[in-house]
């Protein structure tokens, strides 16, 4: 019942909140670094912590499980302020600031409820704090980056999520399996109305930000109970194309934090005219069969050396792969180019 109800208040709240976006001019507009070709609406994701709201009620209401207080506070934190963000630009230091300090309210929670951070306090241990520090607020942001095309956050995030599910259920048991239904009815949604020829709307820094804390919350929470970071490929699209083109700008002497049009699925979609929601289930496809493959061989019980052995060397080709073809489309440079505009 608490499902069905989700749905048709998410449903209910989008469609009250598409006039409201028109009126206040909440469109993602076009212009050459545009993968759409008509201004959409954007901040729609608002549904995905509105549909982890809904999970905090059913906790509250339908479970004797503990009320996991930092997530959430971190959760909401940092809902509020990418919502702001996409009504009128937040600096891009109060954001960071919100960032590290809801990482780090998510990351005690993983403590408390996993006791995996109990360790003699050495500097070894606050080395791999900050570590997993700072990949966990990269890595939230990466799902940020992935939100300017059509389908392509909505298939990116379901395809580690079916994987995840599975996992849970017949491998090890990481995470409250509500907390991924309630992470997968907001995903449909939104694949509803973003994964079209003409986007109903995107989702902005509020769905792509909340999203993704909740990617990484799940991912440690299974590296820490399943003792490996094997589980690392479960994201291994958002790795390559956000983390690759990361690191392509850093090197190309570029301000990473403005906007550009150089990931391989803009070259795609706005060089290369391909279709939008082709190339997302192309990304998602991948990313589905590399999850799927995980499931399995840790379902079987494959030794982890074998798996290590069958999946770095895969994601190590995907990655080379993904470069030599960006080079080729971006006319055989990578750090000096110069797209047509």
């Amino acid at each position: 019942m608490i499902y069905i109800v989700t749905i048709i208040i998410l449903i209910t709240s989008l469609h009250l909140y598409f006039p409201f976006a028109q009126k206040r001019n909440m469109l993602a507009g076009v212009n050459h670094r545009s993968s759409h070709t008509k201004p959409v609406i954007t901040g729609a994701g608002f549904i995905f912590p509105l549909s982890y709201l809904a999970y905090a009620v059913y906790l509250v209401c339908n479970t004797g499980m503990a009320f996991p207080w930092y997530f959430f506070i971190g959760l909401t934190l940092l809902s509020v302020v990418s919502f702001i963000d996409d009504l009128e630009d937040v600096w891009f230091l109060w954001r960071l600031l919100v960032q590290i300090i809801a990482n780090a309210l998510m990351m005690w929670q993983v403590q408390v409820e996993v006791q995996a951070l109990y360790m003699v306090h050495s500097a070894t241990f606050w080395m791999a704090v900050i570590m997993m520090w700072g990949f966990s607020i990269g890595l939230l942001n990466m799902y940020n980056f992935m939100d300017g095309l059509n389908g392509m956050l909505g298939f990116l995030l379901l395809s580690s999520l079916i994987p995840m599910w599975l996992i849970n259920n017949y491998v090890v048991h990481f995470v409250d399996n509500q907390l991924i239904y309630f992470t997968l009815i907001p995903t449909f949604i939104f694949v509803f109305y973003n994964a079209r020829k003409q986007a109903k709307c995107f989702s902005g820094d509020v769905g792509a930000i909340a999203a993704g804390f909740v990617m990484v919350y799940m991912l440690l929470k299974l590296m820490i109970n399943s003792h490996s970071f094997i589980y690392l490929a479960l994201y291994t699209m958002i790795f390559i194309e956000a983390g690759l083109t990361i690191l392509q700008r850093l090197f190309a002497g570029e301000n990473i934090f403005q906007p550009h049009r150089i990931h391989l699925f803009q070259l795609l979609c706005n060089e290369g005219k391909r279709n939008h929601v082709l190339v997302s289930s192309f990304y998602g496809g991948i990313q589905l069969i590399i999850g799927m493959s995980l499931f399995l061989m840790n379902y079987y019980k494959m030794p982890i050396l074998y798996q290590h052995l069958i999946i770095w060397p895969i994601v190590v080709s995907l990655a080379l792969f993904y470069l030599l073809y960006k080079r080729k489309k971006m006319g055989g440079h990578l750090l000096s180019y110069k797209l047509n505009k």
